[in-house]
């Protein structure tokens, strides 16, 4: 095993609250020379952002090391250039799409949908639904899949429900740009310039993170922490490695299960 993907909210930290052993874990994939990347579906704060929070919390990083997806739906906004989309995500990223976003229905050439949290209602999901069904070559930009989101309240539905309800509505199949979707994980890859069987992905949501890692190639390691739920062990499918929480995957690399994989 040669790299590492890391989750944040649940994995590094929930409620940008550090995860008791993260930040020593991460210092010591540093010393070790791990590469790494931090890969998040999170569409509340902008890449900057993230990257601000987690030197807050004692967590080194670069702007470059993390992924989200509003980062790779401007890499695909640059290859459909002139497009206009109406734009249904939070104030922190919107700044990211100011020069295409068009909220008019004919001039809209799809949509794009983040986590809008309590801010759903009827007419903002019909007005999303209406302009997919202006033409047959609008499309649905979703930014990840997760069902749910975990916070000391309890578990929230996130983005993934509201996508698969304008889906089931407009027949259109969203075009995923975080996880699961398997182009995030290869752009994650790419950045890394690792071979996906040499690279580990540490989550929190078995589904998510775990499972579309591994039918990307990548193997996948699922925390007991943030959203896991006990469940996620019982079922059919199951994660490669668990651990209790980040502060173990030292111990697991380093007792040699990791490097015995290939």
């Amino acid at each position: 095993m040669q790299a590492i993907l890391f989750d944040l909210e649940g994995v590094i930290y929930q409620q940008k609250k550090l995860i008791d052993g993260a930040a020593e874990t991460m210092e010591w994939v540093r010393k070790q020379h791990i590469p790494h990347l931090f890969v998040t579906n999170t569409t509340t704060m902008s890449q900057q952002q993230v990257s601000a929070l987690l030197t807050s919390l004692g967590v080194y990083n670069t702007p470059e090391q993390i992924l989200t997806p509003a980062v790779t739906t401007r890499d695909w906004l640059q290859q459909h250039p002139g497009q206009k989309m109406a734009v249904f995500v939070p104030d922190a990223i919107r700044h990211e799409f100011d020069d295409v976003v068009s909220f008019n229905d004919s001039e809209a050439a799809g949509v794009i949908v983040g986590d809008l949290g309590a801010n759903w209602n009827y007419f903002t999901l019909n007005h999303a639904f209406r302009i997919l069904t202006q033409s047959p070559e609008t499309v649905l930009v979703a930014l990840g899949m997760s069902r749910y989101h975990a916070d000391d309240a309890g578990l929230h539905m996130d983005a993934g429900p509201f996508i698969k309800a304008l889906e089931f509505a407009s027949g259109k199949s969203a075009l995923v740009m975080g996880k699961p979707a398997s182009s995030f994980f290869q752009e994650a890859l790419q950045k890394l310039n690792a071979d996906a069987s040499q690279v580990l992905m540490v989550g929190d949501d078995l589904m998510a993170d775990v499972i579309a890692a591994k039918n990307c190639g990548i193997h996948g390691c699922l925390v007991r922490t943030g959203k896991y739920q006990s469940q996620d062990e019982r079922g059919v499918i199951k994660a490669e490695f668990v651990i209790d929480s980040i502060r173990d995957l030292p111990t697991l690399w380093v007792e040699g299960q990791l490097s015995q994989v290939s």
